[in-house]
Protein backbone atom coordinates (compact mmCIF):
# COMPACT_ATOMS: atom_id res chain seq x y z
CA UNK A 1 0.00 0.00 0.00
CA UNK A 2 1.22 3.38 -0.90
CA UNK A 3 1.35 6.32 1.41
CA UNK A 4 -0.15 9.58 0.36
CA UNK A 5 2.33 12.38 -0.09
CA UNK A 6 2.31 14.86 2.66
CA UNK A 7 1.75 18.49 1.86
CA UNK A 8 3.37 20.45 4.63
CA UNK A 9 3.24 23.87 3.07
CA UNK A 10 0.40 25.70 1.46
CA UNK A 11 2.53 27.07 -1.38
CA UNK A 12 4.24 23.78 -2.15
CA UNK A 13 3.43 21.21 -4.78
CA UNK A 14 3.16 17.66 -3.61
CA UNK A 15 5.14 14.93 -5.27
CA UNK A 16 6.28 11.40 -4.55
CA UNK A 17 9.58 12.76 -3.34
CA UNK A 18 8.42 15.38 -0.99
CA UNK A 19 7.36 18.95 -1.24
CA UNK A 20 8.89 21.44 -3.72
CA UNK A 21 7.99 25.07 -3.29
CA UNK A 22 6.29 26.73 -6.30
CA UNK A 23 8.43 29.79 -6.13
CA UNK A 24 11.50 27.66 -6.99
CA UNK A 25 10.22 26.85 -10.49
CA UNK A 26 9.18 30.40 -11.21
CA UNK A 27 12.40 31.81 -9.83
CA UNK A 28 14.43 29.42 -12.00
CA UNK A 29 12.33 30.20 -15.08
CA UNK A 30 12.49 33.94 -14.48
CA UNK A 31 16.27 33.89 -13.86
CA UNK A 32 16.93 31.87 -17.04
CA UNK A 33 14.81 34.28 -19.09
CA UNK A 34 16.63 37.31 -17.61
CA UNK A 35 20.02 35.80 -18.43
CA UNK A 36 18.97 35.06 -22.02
CA UNK A 37 17.61 38.59 -22.52
CA UNK A 38 20.74 40.17 -21.01
CA UNK A 39 22.99 37.99 -23.18
CA UNK A 40 21.08 38.98 -26.30
CA UNK A 41 21.46 42.68 -25.52
CA UNK A 42 25.13 42.36 -24.64
CA UNK A 43 26.04 40.59 -27.88
CA UNK A 44 24.35 43.36 -29.82
CA UNK A 45 26.36 46.10 -28.08
CA UNK A 46 29.17 47.57 -30.13
CA UNK A 47 27.73 46.57 -33.48
CA UNK A 48 26.26 49.29 -35.58
CA UNK A 49 23.38 48.65 -37.90
CA UNK A 50 25.25 49.98 -40.95
CA UNK A 51 28.70 51.42 -41.70
CA UNK A 52 29.08 55.17 -41.45
CA UNK A 53 28.31 57.15 -44.57
CA UNK A 54 31.34 58.40 -46.54
CA UNK A 55 32.30 62.02 -46.14
CA UNK A 56 30.62 64.21 -48.74
CA UNK A 57 32.80 65.61 -51.52
CA UNK A 58 32.63 69.09 -52.88
CA UNK A 59 30.21 69.37 -55.76
CA UNK A 60 31.89 69.22 -59.13
CA UNK A 61 35.32 68.22 -57.76
CA UNK A 62 36.43 64.80 -59.01
CA UNK A 63 38.04 62.45 -56.55
CA UNK A 64 41.76 62.20 -57.32
CA UNK A 65 43.17 58.74 -57.87
CA UNK A 66 46.61 57.80 -56.63
CA UNK A 67 49.18 58.14 -59.39
CA UNK A 68 52.12 55.84 -59.91
CA UNK A 69 55.29 57.39 -58.55
CA UNK A 70 57.37 59.18 -61.14
CA UNK A 71 54.76 59.18 -63.93
CA UNK A 72 53.79 62.84 -63.46
CA UNK A 73 57.44 63.89 -63.54
CA UNK A 74 58.00 61.69 -66.61
CA UNK A 75 55.12 63.38 -68.43
CA UNK A 76 56.40 66.81 -67.42
CA UNK A 77 59.82 65.87 -68.83
CA UNK A 78 58.29 64.90 -72.17
CA UNK A 79 56.62 68.31 -72.36
CA UNK A 80 59.82 70.23 -71.51
CA UNK A 81 61.46 72.17 -74.34
CA UNK A 82 64.99 72.30 -72.95
CA UNK A 83 67.03 69.07 -73.18
CA UNK A 84 68.90 69.77 -69.93
CA UNK A 85 65.61 70.27 -68.10
CA UNK A 86 64.22 67.11 -69.72
CA UNK A 87 67.20 65.07 -68.54
CA UNK A 88 66.95 66.58 -65.06
CA UNK A 89 63.23 65.73 -64.82
CA UNK A 90 63.80 62.19 -66.10
CA UNK A 91 66.48 61.69 -63.47
CA UNK A 92 63.93 62.80 -60.85
CA UNK A 93 61.37 60.37 -62.31
CA UNK A 94 63.70 57.38 -62.03
CA UNK A 95 64.64 58.38 -58.49
CA UNK A 96 60.94 58.55 -57.63
CA UNK A 97 60.26 55.19 -59.31
CA UNK A 98 63.28 53.06 -60.25
CA UNK A 99 60.98 50.56 -62.01
CA UNK A 100 59.64 53.10 -64.52
CA UNK A 101 61.07 51.62 -67.74
CA UNK A 102 59.74 54.46 -69.87
CA UNK A 103 61.67 57.09 -67.91
CA UNK A 104 64.89 55.05 -68.09
CA UNK A 105 64.45 54.69 -71.85
CA UNK A 106 63.76 58.39 -72.45
CA UNK A 107 66.64 59.43 -70.21
CA UNK A 108 68.98 57.13 -72.14
CA UNK A 109 67.75 58.46 -75.48
CA UNK A 110 68.15 62.08 -74.34
CA UNK A 111 71.68 61.57 -73.05
CA UNK A 112 72.82 59.59 -76.11
CA UNK A 113 71.38 62.15 -78.53
CA UNK A 114 72.94 65.04 -76.60
CA UNK A 115 76.38 63.45 -76.20
CA UNK A 116 77.69 64.07 -79.78
CA UNK A 117 77.20 67.82 -79.40
CA UNK A 118 78.83 67.87 -75.99
CA UNK A 119 81.83 65.74 -77.03
CA UNK A 120 82.84 68.37 -79.62
CA UNK A 121 83.37 70.87 -76.79
CA UNK A 122 84.43 68.52 -73.98
CA UNK A 123 85.43 64.93 -74.75
CA UNK A 124 85.35 63.79 -71.15
CA UNK A 125 81.91 65.22 -70.39
CA UNK A 126 80.48 64.03 -73.73
CA UNK A 127 81.82 60.52 -73.22
CA UNK A 128 80.43 60.42 -69.68
CA UNK A 129 77.01 61.54 -70.92
CA UNK A 130 77.11 58.87 -73.64
CA UNK A 131 78.03 56.13 -71.14
CA UNK A 132 75.23 57.23 -68.77
CA UNK A 133 72.79 57.09 -71.67
CA UNK A 134 73.82 53.56 -72.60
CA UNK A 135 73.53 52.45 -68.97
CA UNK A 136 70.04 53.97 -68.76
CA UNK A 137 69.02 52.16 -71.95
CA UNK A 138 70.37 48.88 -70.58
CA UNK A 139 68.23 49.39 -67.46
CA UNK A 140 65.21 50.20 -69.62
CA UNK A 141 65.66 46.96 -71.58
CA UNK A 142 66.05 44.97 -68.37
CA UNK A 143 62.81 46.46 -67.02
CA UNK A 144 60.99 45.88 -70.33
CA UNK A 145 62.08 42.25 -70.27
CA UNK A 146 60.75 42.02 -66.70
CA UNK A 147 57.35 43.36 -67.86
CA UNK A 148 57.58 46.71 -66.05
CA UNK A 149 55.73 48.75 -68.69
CA UNK A 150 53.66 51.44 -67.02
CA UNK A 151 52.65 54.11 -69.52
CA UNK A 152 53.33 52.76 -73.00
CA UNK A 153 50.97 50.77 -75.18
CA UNK A 154 52.21 47.69 -77.07
CA UNK A 155 53.19 49.68 -80.21
CA UNK A 156 55.32 52.12 -78.21
CA UNK A 157 56.97 49.23 -76.40
CA UNK A 158 57.81 47.50 -79.71
CA UNK A 159 59.32 50.73 -81.10
CA UNK A 160 61.43 51.15 -77.97
CA UNK A 161 62.65 47.55 -78.17
CA UNK A 162 63.65 48.05 -81.82
CA UNK A 163 65.62 51.21 -80.94
CA UNK A 164 67.27 49.50 -77.97
CA UNK A 165 68.27 46.54 -80.14
CA UNK A 166 70.21 48.93 -82.40
CA UNK A 167 71.66 51.14 -79.64
CA UNK A 168 72.81 48.29 -77.44
CA UNK A 169 74.70 46.26 -80.07
CA UNK A 170 78.15 45.66 -78.58
CA UNK A 171 77.31 47.75 -75.52
CA UNK A 172 79.54 45.76 -73.18
CA UNK A 173 82.61 46.45 -75.34
CA UNK A 174 81.59 50.09 -75.66
CA UNK A 175 81.33 50.47 -71.90
CA UNK A 176 84.51 48.48 -71.21
CA UNK A 177 86.66 51.60 -70.92
CA UNK A 178 86.72 55.32 -71.67
CA UNK A 179 88.58 54.96 -74.97
CA UNK A 180 86.06 52.39 -76.32
CA UNK A 181 83.20 54.70 -75.39
CA UNK A 182 84.89 57.65 -77.10
CA UNK A 183 85.46 55.61 -80.31
CA UNK A 184 81.79 54.51 -80.37
CA UNK A 185 80.66 58.08 -79.79
CA UNK A 186 82.86 59.40 -82.60
CA UNK A 187 81.27 56.90 -84.98
CA UNK A 188 77.90 58.41 -84.09
CA UNK A 189 79.18 61.96 -84.33
CA UNK A 190 80.83 61.89 -87.73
Amino acid sequence: MRAEPVNTRKTGVSSDYGTTPRRGYFWLLRSTFAILVAGTFMTGCGKSASPPAPAPTAAGVPVAKAEIAGVAIYRKALAAQDSEETIHLLEQAVRANPRLAEAWYQMGRQKISRAPGVVKMDELQGTQLFREGLEAEKEALRLLDAGKVTVWNSTEEEQARATLAIDLVGVDETLADQESSLRALRVRTY
